[in-house]
């Protein structure tokens, strides 16, 4: 239970993190237009006048969302890594599927790409060198 209670608690948080993380970029750096988002070819036709900064922003929206996500699925399940790895998995394949979606500068999506995984590899990485800490001294 307490794998699942981690795995959902986890992917809120990132989910959230990363919906109220990016918002920001868009605030420091507007958009020269008005779009709607609801209508997908207007957004598709008018990417490329996205601002970089706000795609920086974005970026690190999906990685501090991420890392969000992952460490409060693990104060929740200490003992079991596959909260971690689902919550990794769910949040990359977001990440490409949102890449495939629209049409984003190439280099964006190699920022993004390796903003999630680079979080990814670095917190499960610290996260077991957590886990073979001794408090007991």
């Amino acid at each position: 239970m307490k794998i699942f209670l981690a795995t959902f608690t986890g992917l809120i948080v990132a989910f959230f993190s990363i919906a109220l993380l990016e918002p920001i970029g868009h605030f420091l750096f507007p958009v020269p237009f008005q779009v709607d988002l609801s209508n997908l070819s207007e957004l598709k036709a008018n990417m490329h006048l996205i601002p970089t900064g706000s795609y920086i922003c974005v970026a690190i929206a999906h990685g501090l969302g991420l890392l969000f996500g992952l460490v409060v699925a693990r104060l929740i399940e200490k003992e079991n890594r596959y909260p971690i790895f689902i919550i990794v998995g769910f949040i990359f394949f977001g990440t490409v599927a949102n890449l495939f979606m629209l049409p984003h500068p190439l280099w964006f999506g190699v920022l993004d790409i390796i903003t999630v995984s680079g979080v990814a590899t670095i917190t499960i990485l610290r996260l077991k060198k957590i886990e073979f800490i001794d408090h007991s001294e």
